[in-house]
């Protein structure tokens, strides 16, 4: 996959004059090769995502003279450096992006950008619910696809879109196994939210499982019965899915799911505390029928 991108060669006029007609700034804003590791806007993030894609112009500089990308410091950064974690648990999040020259630029230097992430889209004060982030922090996030760009009265952005390959940054998942059976709980500071009971080997091994039971797992977790009636989850699924289908367990207090395949038992899912609403039960419920494999 191309890094290396070198700048371009002059290209001579069409009507073969030569170079002697010059304008304004006609070869201004060159000065090498640049990195395809090193997005300064949007286009240039799409493309740092997938570098076949990625051509000169709008990139950072490239830090090594003949291209040697392998022994560089930002391809390592990139390929082995730690991933960044969106702060939100929200299955989509904003960027603004704030432009600005500084006051000592020359008239063609590049503008300074900073970004802010925030999971309130319409708040004018973002700087102060959101997080500064940086061109090269999305370009290492994972688990998220970059979408559509945005604006409005407040400014400019793009969108963030969550997958199930992001985990939730509010849950932490202990996992127990046992020689019949594995338990994953689901512990929102310090207090377990919810259980679920693998009978058997597990059948999520890609993780997206416990990450999507996180998304809806609630913000904040006490030791009250769960407040969330059997009648009220009639929305649940209740056909069967690859030969799969769910099994309620609800009684005062107490709500649990198990998914049933044949006459088999492969896993229960149980819900603790007084924060569980009807639509996270029914969303983690739903994720344990469809991020399940065979």
């Amino acid at each position: 996959m191309p890094i290396y991108l070198p700048e371009p060669d002059p290209t001579r006029p069409a009507d073969g004059k030569g170079y002697n007609r010059l304008t304004l700034n006609a070869h201004m804003g060159v000065g090498g090769a640049q990195c395809a590791l090193l997005p300064q806007s949007y286009p240039t993030l799409l493309e740092s995502r997938d570098t076949r894609r990625a051509r000169w112009g709008g990139f950072g500089w490239c830090i090594r003279e003949r291209g040697e990308c392998r022994d560089c410091r930002i391809f390592a950064s990139t390929l082995d450096g730690p991933e960044r974690q969106v702060p939100f648990n929200a299955s989509r999040v904003l960027v603004r992006i704030e432009t600005a020259f500084l006051d000592e630029a020359a008239f063609n230097a590049r503008p300074v950008t900073a970004l802010w992430m925030t999971d309130r889209p319409t708040d004018a004060d973002y700087r102060t619910h959101g997080q500064k982030w940086g061109w090269s922090d999305l370009q290492r996030l994972k688990g998220w696809e970059l979408g559509r760009q945005h604006r409005d009265e407040i400014g400019e952005g793009f969108w963030v879109h969550r997958t199930p390959y992001a985990p939730a940054p509010h849950v932490t998942v202990r996992t127990r196994r046992f020689r019949t059976f594995a338990r994953h709980a689901f512990v929102v500071k310090g207090t377990r939210a919810a259980l679920l009971t693998c009978h058997g080997d597990c059948r999520h091994d890609d993780g997206t499982l416990l990450n999507v039971i996180g998304h809806h797992t609630p913000q904040e977790v006490d030791d009250e019965n769960v407040k969330v009636r059997g009648w009220q989850l009639s929305g649940l699924p209740t056909g069967s899915k690859n030969g799969r289908r769910l099994a309620l367990a609800a009684r005062t207090g107490s709500v649990s799911v198990t998914l049933i395949e044949g006459t088999q038992r492969l896993a229960r899912l149980t819900f603790d505390g007084s924060q569980w609403s009807v639509d996270q039960i029914h969303g983690a419920a739903t994720a344990l029928l469809d991020h399940t494999e065979r």
